[in-house]
């Protein structure tokens, strides 16, 4: 999906928001690339917000 969302939309940031208590997405946001923007409280639990860097456009 993300290799997808990079030639539909070049040069656009992906962005994800999980609980940071959900240490299984955690892992698997920071192998595909995301890192953190910011923590904030939602639901009654602490959120992550994390983005994935826009892929550069190859021509």
């Amino acid at each position: 999906a993300l290799g997808w969302l990079d030639g539909a939309l070049p040069g656009e940031p992906v962005v994800l928001t999980t609980q940071s208590a959900n240490t299984a997405s955690m892992r698997l946001a920071a192998r595909l690339g995301f890192a953190e923007v910011e923590r904030f409280e939602a639901w009654g639990a602490e959120q992550w917000l994390g983005m994935r860097p826009p892929v550069t456009p190859s021509g």
